[in-house]
């Protein structure tokens, strides 16, 4: 439609006084989400070299504090979607990662080598195939006294928080290491049952389990996987906080998921926005539409309201990983999922 010399002035107008009307306003009568984010895969030995590069580009807690590479999305400058972003994080033998806090929630997902996490004063062994939380402001640094390069998946909500507003960050008073304040593993014997101390009440918004070990996360998967499997999500199970039975942190939640060799699953699409990493097998998945294969230790995106389904290849048991911003969702009741 012609805008008329009338209209032309009263809508230059408006733009002077800093207010726009609501007819000419794209998106807001949008029947579904319009999604900006893109499916990406980022391909384990693809970035290897370059991570293992980046030891002898910078050294760690004298250029830098952490020796991460963030996958951010084709879409985007930064974020591996709209609220999380994810990344692959090296500690060589001997090195110490310093001490800092943050607003921004993080979990860890060890890939390969052995090292500690200190979180609020209690050391967190990392071992392959470990989920490792550091809850929003907690004291956390990285030491490795092993003699193999420990790396691990990062997932942080930097994206979300930033979006809020509420970025703040710290660095350990006198830039030191923390102090230990529990003996290794404490948080494992309290919590790693499933059971809470009786006499020991959490009230923190985050689960107290810092450490859910890998082995425990299996054998459940594989206990699981006997009874049989979701059509749309195979054999599936979330890490919770043990004491409400909710999500591990208070805007992410993870979990793992089984795919037996040769089988698929069928097409879902949600508004949460999701980054899987291949704990071990090969195969690929469909994300709106397009094929992106996969092998193990690689992580993708699938962005929010896009249908997605993944098949594991021949004699291929597929294990995967998965992040979610789901909870950030939840309280606004804005979750919403379609199954085909």
């Amino acid at each position: 439609m012609e805008t008329t010399a009338r209209e032309q002035r009263y809508y230059q107008r408006l733009a002077e006084v800093a207010v726009a009307p609501l007819w000419r306003i794209p998106g807001t009568t949008d029947p579904e989400p319009a999604v900006d984010e893109v499916p990406h895969v980022w391909r384990w030995r693809d970035l290897a070299p370059l991570l293992f590069e980046a030891a002898e580009v910078m050294d760690l807690g004298e250029e830098a504090e952490r020796r991460a590479l963030n996958a951010y999305n084709p879409s985007r400058k930064f974020g591996t979607t709209h609220n999380l972003v994810a990344g692959y994080q090296l500690v060589l033998p001997g090195e110490e990662a310093p001490t800092h806090r943050h607003t921004p929630g993080a979990i860890r997902f060890m890939l390969s080598g052995s090292g500690h996490t200190i979180v609020d004063g209690e050391p967190v062994l990392m071992e392959p195939g470990d989920l490792v939380l550091t809850p929003s402001l907690t004291w956390h640094d990285h030491r490795h006294v092993g003699d193999e390069p420990m790396i691990w998946l990062d997932g942080l909500d930097v994206p979300f928080v930033k979006a809020m507003r509420a970025g703040f960050y710290e660095d350990y008073p006198g830039r030191e290491l923390q102090a230990l304040l529990a003996s290794e593993g404490d948080s494992v014997r309290r919590y790693g049952a499933g059971l809470a101390p009786a006499n020991d009440p959490w009230a923190k918004p985050y689960s107290p389990l810092m450490n859910y070990k890998w082995t425990t996360a299996y054998e459940a998967l594989r206990r699981l996987a006997e009874t049989g499997a979701d059509p749309h999500e195979a054999v599936r199970l979330e890490y919770v906080n043990p004491v409400t039975g909710g999500h591990v942190l208070p805007t992410m939640a993870c979990y793992l998921q089984l795919l037996v060799a040769g089988t698929a699953t069928r097409g879902l699409r949600h508004t949460s926005s999701t980054v899987f990493c291949v704990v071990r097998g090969s195969g690929h998945s469909v994300i709106g539409g397009k094929r992106f294969d996969w092998e193990t230790n690689d992580f993708f995106a699938v962005p929010s309201w896009t249908w997605y389904e993944h098949v594991a290849d021949p004699a291929q048991e597929v294990v995967l990983f998965s992040m979610s911003d789901r909870p950030m969702l939840e309280p606004f009741a804005l979750y919403r999922e379609q199954r085909a």
